[in-house]
């Protein structure tokens, strides 16, 4: 016991002296886990931060069940080598750009409407600043009944396509704006615009149109001055300061036929119709998507549209792709896609009747023809007040009508005369020409649906009714079975509107039949001269030598004053 007592101060000293210090004891922990592996050169305790970081940054449900997984995946991240820069690259994902030009277009018309309201605030637009305003159909209000009706587009695309519109309406010198449809391609689609020009610019088109057409007299006379002055130089270049060599003979070439002559003429190239007439009364721009600035479309020709007639082909998105068919294409699919929407708009732009009527409607002699051409003028009729839904979906559809402009076999709305060019012809040869084409007639504008082209037993429409239950807030609409992807809608009020949502592609049955190449024509006529014939033998060809040998030479005969040499001497 005395030892222990003995003991006692000891062991109370020495406790004071070991007493935990909670600062020294966090160091020496901190710096265990320090300690580099011989290995790598890692620490424990930067890989616990990295762990602890990338579970605060990702937030997973179970962080016990993942603790090692994350533990793992910290491991592999710094088997990479330094120089590995990959992950350091930022790539913007696919959407950003179309977000970055969706962006644009809503600042372009946020702008633009923000100043026509500063305008309005302090001072009264003028009438003429009002006339010059585009107007833009209400594609909302259009796609809502469409979409009643079971068609039309989604609201988040028909939102931006009408934003799309009004940056068209802006950027453009248009004097109305509607939305014309949506056509399928294999890569991309195109959105379609319907638009129709100022007057000013409407005009400057059409100078343009005359100025190419029309070539100055005086140019023509220069160029044939010029090559006649060309031709007597070469002339006088080989008749003077030359000395003509003697050259030597070289054998004659063996006769052969003459190459024969074409006697196809060409027919005379169909003429354009100018811009703001016929099928190109209006001017379409596109888009792949909304947001990216919309491309004018070019005039179509009449030779586009009647191949057009005779191929079947899907866009493909891109407007400078080669249009390869037979018969050929003249031009990419730039041009392509205008006969198509030509098509399509002189085919299913359809209204009920009475909705538009010809001039201004304003008064009942308002009839005028355009300038130099006999299409008349239509615009929307004022005192229309709808038809009921029974006489819209009556099954003869004779209270619908056509109001788009009726395209000829030639490829015009406007019945060109070939006559006239043929008889001048005629006259200048003096001779008898073809007999003279008859004219070409279609249908007249406001022509009821009633007298469409019956396909295989079937309507060229489809009627129905987007409800029964409630025909005060019915619709009635309209399918194409000759366009599919053309639909129309009317109410029993005063609105009505088309759409074209397709291929581009027109109902064919019962197959489409590509047309075939034409035969190949004789180059020259059958006759020994270009027929083949089989080789000569041996036999033959010595034969022939023999025969063709020269003639033996004649025997000499004896000259005078050497056969008889004594007669002369007795004469003598």
């Amino acid at each position: 016991m005395s030892q222990t007592f003995l003991l006692e101060p000891d062991i109370i000293a020495a406790a004071e002296n070991v007493m935990p210090d909670l600062n020294n004891d966090l160091v020496l922990a901190k710096n265990f886990l320090k300690q580099q592996c011989a290995a790598t050169g890692d620490t424990l305790y930067d890989h616990l931060v990295d762990v602890v970081h990338k579970i605060l940054s990702q937030k997973p449900p179970d962080v016990v069940d993942q603790f090692e997984q994350y533990s793992w995946e910290v491991k592999q991240e710094k088997f990479r080598p330094n120089f590995d820069l990959l992950n350091d690259i930022y790539l913007s994902p696919p959407q950003l750009q179309l977000v970055r030009r969706v962006e644009e277009m809503f600042q372009l018309v946020a702008s633009k409407s923000l100043r026509l309201e500063e305008v309005g605030e302090e001072q009264e637009l003028d009438l003429e600043e009002e006339s010059v305003k585009p107007r833009i159909a209400d594609l909302i209000e259009h796609n809502y009944y469409f979409r009643e009706g079971g068609y039309g587009l989604p609201d988040s695309e028909c939102y931006a396509l009408y934003v799309a519109l009004n940056m068209l309406a802006i950027k453009e010198p248009v004097a109305a704006v509607r939305f014309f449809g949506k056509i399928f391609g294999t890569r991309m689609n195109y959105y379609v615009a319907e638009a129709d020009l100022t007057i000013e610019e409407l005009d400057r088109r059409i100078r343009e149109f005359e100025m190419k057409d029309m070539p100055g007299e005086g140019e023509e006379n220069e160029d044939r001055d010029q090559e006649a002055a060309a031709d007597e130089e070469e002339k006088e270049m080989a008749g003077e300061g030359e000395v003509k060599e003697e050259k030597p003979k070289e054998p004659v070439p063996p006769k052969l036929p003459p190459i024969p002559v074409s006697t196809w003429q060409p027919p005379a190239p169909i003429p354009v119709e100018r811009p703001g007439q016929g099928v190109n009364k209006k001017v379409y721009y596109v888009c792949n998507l909304p947001g990216e600035p919309w491309i004018g479309l070019p005039d179509v020709t009449p030779a586009q549209i009647r191949v057009a007639r005779l191929t079947v082909r899907c866009m493909t998105g891109d407007l400078d792709a080669e249009v390869l068919t037979f018969p050929p294409f003249e031009g990419t699919e730039r041009n392509y896609l205008r006969a198509q929407i030509a098509r399509i708009a002189a085919s299913t732009s359809i209204s009920p009747q009475g909705f538009y009527t010809f001039g201004s409607g304003e008064e009942e002699e308002d009839i005028d023809l355009e300038e130099g051409a006999g299409d008349l003028v239509f615009n929307p009729n004022p005192f229309y007040q709808g038809h009921t839904l029974k006489d819209l979906l009556d099954p003869n559809l004779t209270y619908w009508v056509h109001h788009g402009r009726y395209i000829l076999k030639q490829g015009r709305t406007l019945w060109w005369n070939p006559n006239a060019v043929m008889e001048e012809g005629v006259e200048e040869e003096e001779d008898e020409g073809p007999p003279p084409i008859p004219p070409e007639s279609g249908p007249a504008l406001f022509t009821p649906l009633s007298e469409d082209v019956r396909i295989e037993g079937l309507n060229s429409w489809s009627a129905r009714v987007s409800s029964t239950l409630m025909p005060d807030r019915a619709v009635a609409v309209l399918r194409s079975n000759i366009w599919p992807g053309a639909v129309a809608y009317s109410t029993s009020g005063k609105k009505s509107e088309c759409l074209y949502v397709g291929w581009g592609l027109k109902f064919q049955p019962p197959n489409f039949s590509p047309v075939q190449l034409p035969r190949p024509q004789d180059e020259y006529v059958i006759g020994p001269e270009v027929m083949e014939m089989a080789d000569p033998t041996f036999a033959d060809e010595e034969a022939y030598r023999i025969a063709h040998l020269p003639p033996p030479p004649p025997p000499e005969q004896l000259g005078e004053g050497e056969g008889f040499p004594l007669e002369e001497e007795e004469e003598d």
